[in-house]
């Protein structure tokens, strides 16, 4: 009885070491991310660095983000040609894939009974951030800001980054990595929105 409890101990064992390595293979058409504690230079407080992708290509032209069946997709294009598509659902566990943006779907209303209208659900691909045309004055870091000075220090101006606010979320590109970046700070919006 004695061996057989050893033995089941020891199988037990080498089971608990084998399987979190055999969990963290990802699937052959996709590049799994690093995560990453702490930049070199210091964060502002509030601030922390969920994830870090490397990436190949050139310098980076314009970032948008697209929400289509549950995934939030990041584009990042490289002049006209060459996009990189990062699946940032799992904002600790972004993945580089193989993915077009889709088209948007337009806003739909149903007229009600008493008047007014209401959205129709679902859509399937709605617009993120900066999906449409040019950058948005809200969706990016501002040097005249002394906030956001302090974090694009910290990541260099140079990058470009990309804000979505409503997740609380700074994407910092260049041409050989993405970092993103949870931004807990307090910021004016709260203020204006805290309960009394």
């Amino acid at each position: 009885m004695g061996d057989r409890f050893a033995t089941l101990a020891a199988l037990f064992f080498c089971t608990s070491l084998t399987l979190p390595a055999l969990a963290q293979v990802s699937p052959t058409d996709t590049f799994p991310a690093v995560v990453v504690s702490s930049p070199i230079a210091p964060l502002p407080k509030g601030v922390k660095v969920l994830a870090h992708v490397a990436l190949e290509g050139a310098p980076v032209t314009r970032m948008y983000t697209q929400r289509e069946y549950g995934h939030t997709f990041l584009y990042i294009e490289h002049g006209q040609q060459q996009l990189t598509t990062v699946d940032v659902s799992k904002k600790r566990s972004p993945q580089i894939v193989e993915h077009q943006p889709a088209k948007v779907e337009p806003v739909r209303y149903e007229p009600l009974s008493e008047g007014g209208s209401m959205e129709i659900w679902p859509r399937h691909v709605t617009a993120g951030v900066d999906n449409f045309a040019g950058r948005g004055s809200s969706s990016v870091l501002e040097g005249s800001d002394p906030n956001d000075a302090k974090l694009l220090q910290t990541f260099l101006a140079e990058n470009t980054n990309l804000v979505d606010r409503d997740s609380r979320l700074v994407y910092f590109a260049s041409p050989s990595q993405l970092f993103i970046v949870q931004d807990n700070r307090p910021t004016a919006f709260d203020l204006t929105n805290y309960p009394n």
